[in-house]
């Protein structure tokens, strides 16, 4: 199975400066007060796994999920988040024991993608983690409201659902 090993997001969003998110292995859970950030951490895996759609990540344009500097801060100009991926069962066709996925946006809404740290395109990145089983409009991450929405589906629409994941 896939393991994310961290997150490390820097300017995303709520995220003023470099934050680095462990992530063990085994069951991981974010908790915290409403307006922590927990739905952002959700919103960069989103990001780097290549979502297009801002919307998804609760922006309403690609520009919006840079930090735009709080009450008392300027505005950041780019955000970066990285996903390290543990490697060692080779289940992404690179050599080395992780993977780096990250992804930038600018102020312009222009994004950049890159594979351990060399450029690459947003296709290049979700073809090589479709090869993981790693699919960005699929249900890696279950986003804020999914569940309401899982709960009020018939059963036999949950069901289907289920068997699909």
């Amino acid at each position: 199975m896939v393991r994310v090993q961290k997150i490390i997001a820097k300017n995303f969003k709520s995220f003023a400066k470099t934050v680095e998110i462990p992530m063990d292995k085994g069951f991981n859970c974010i908790i915290g007060p409403n307006g922590s950030g927990k739905s952002n951490v959700a919103d960069s895996m989103c990001f780097v796994l290549g979502k297009s759609s801002a919307k998804s990540m609760r922006a309403d344009k690609s520009a919006n999920l840079i930090y735009n500097g709080g009450k008392n801060g300027s505005p950041s100009k780019q955000a970066e988040v990285s996903v390290v991926f543990d490697n060692h069962d080779n289940r992404f066709p690179i050599k080395g024991s992780t993977l780096k996925i990250t992804r930038t946006v600018k102020a312009t809404g222009a994004s950049n993608y890159f594979i351990n740290d060399e450029k690459r395109t947003r296709q290049q990145v979700v073809d090589l983690l479709r090869h993981a089983g790693v699919d960005p409009d699929g249900h890696n991450v279950i986003l804020q409201g999914d569940i309401v929405r899982f709960m009020e589906l018939k059963s036999e629409e949950r069901r289907e659902l289920i068997e699909e994941i």
